[in-house]
C-alpha cells in the first residue's frame, strides 16, 4: 500500500508541475488579450506551435460565449475608461489567410470581435522558413475588406515585412520608421479606414520604437509578454496571453484564468 501512495504522490507532484492548477485565479476586472496566429490543421513541423486547429479554436470561443465574456477590438479596449468585467480582446498576428477561411466563420457564429495584425506587403510567411516546409498565404485585399465590412474585425499593422524592429533600429533606424509608418498607410489604402493599432513582430521593441509607434498615429500596441490589461496600463505595451496549437483546452483554461499554465 505504501508503494501505491508513493506512486500517487509522485504522479500528483508531476501533474502539479505540468498543470499549475494551484495558482491563484485572476479576477475578471482585468481584460484578457488573447494572441493567436494561424487557425489551421497541423502540418507536423515546428510551426504547429502557432497553428490552433479550427475545432480547438471553436471550443475556446464557445467556452467564452457560454461563460458570458464580451469581446472588444484592441482600439475599443484601449479607449475604455474602465474595463467591464469579463472583457476579452482576441488578436491574430501576421494576417494569415486561414484567419478568413477558418476563424472568421467561427467568430461570426458567436458574434465575437477580433483584431488582426497584418504584415502589410507580405504574400506568405517567408520569415518562418526555418520552422516549416508549409508556408502559409497572407490575407488578400478582398478578404481584408470582406472581414472589415462585418464590423467584427479590426485590422492593425504588423510592419511591412515582419521585421525585428529592435535589431533594425540599431542598424537602420529610418527603415524601422518606414516599417511602422508606411505599413499603417498601406493598410489604410486597403480598408479606407484609419489603422489605429500595432503589434511588434517577435514582440521586439525598445524605448525608441515604442515612442515612434506612439507618435505615428496609433492608439495602442501589443507585445508578446504574458499578462493582463487594465485601464491605466501603457497602451503601447499591452500584454497578451499566447494560445498555442500544441496545448490542450485545460492549458487554455489555466492560462485564461491564472495567466500561466505551467512552471
Amino acid at each position: 500500500m505504501i508503494y501505491f501512495f508513493a506512486i500517487l504522490a509522485v504522479a500528483f507532484i508531476a501533474f502539479s508541475c505540468r498543470y499549475n492548477w494551484w495558482r491563484i485565479p485572476q479576477g475578471w476586472d482585468k481584460a484578457r488579450v488573447l494572441m493567436y496566429h494561424s487557425i489551421s490543421e497541423h502540418k507536423g513541423d515546428k510551426f504547429d506551435k502557432w497553428r490552433v486547429r479550427p475545432a480547438d479554436f471553436e471550443a475556446q470561443i464557445a467556452w467564452l460565449a457560454k461563460n458570458g465574456f464580451t469581446t472588444f477590438t484592441l482600439s475599443e479596449l484601449a479607449n475604455l475608461a474602465q474595463i467591464p468585467p469579463k472583457s476579452v480582446c482576441i488578436t491574430f498576428d501576421d494576417g494569415f489567410m486561414d484567419n478568413y477561411t477558418n476563424a472568421f466563420e467561427i467568430l461570426k457564429k458567436y458574434n465575437f470581435k477580433a483584431t488582426i495584425f497584418v504584415v502589410a506587403t507580405a504574400t506568405q510567411n517567408d520569415w518562418e522558413r526555418g520552422n516549416t516546409d508549409h508556408l502559409s498565404q497572407i490575407l488578400t485585399s478582398d478578404e481584408i475588406n470582406l472581414m472589415h465590412r462585418s464590423n467584427l474585425i479590426e485590422f492593425g499593422s504588423h510592419t511591412l515585412s515582419h521585421a525585428n524592429l529592435d535589431r533594425l533600429w540599431a542598424s537602420e533606424p529610418e527603415k524601422a520608421r518606414d516599417e511602422i509608418e508606411k505599413s499603417k498607410k498601406e493598410l489604410e489604402k486597403i480598408t479606407g479606414r484609419e489603422c489605429r493599432v500595432f503589434a511588434y513582430p517577435y514582440g521586439k521593441f525598445n524605448d525608441e520604437i515604442l515612442s515612434l509607434t506612439r507618435n505615428s498615429g496609433y492608439c495602442a500596441a501589443v507585445v508578446v509578454k504574458r499578462g493582463l490589461y487594465e485601464a491605466g496600463n501603457d497602451k503601447f505595451a499591452i500584454k497578451r496571453i499566447g494560445v498555442l496549437g500544441t496545448e490542450s483546452f485545460f492549458d487554455f483554461w489555466l492560462k485564461f484564468t491564472r495567466i500561466r499554465n505551467k512552471l
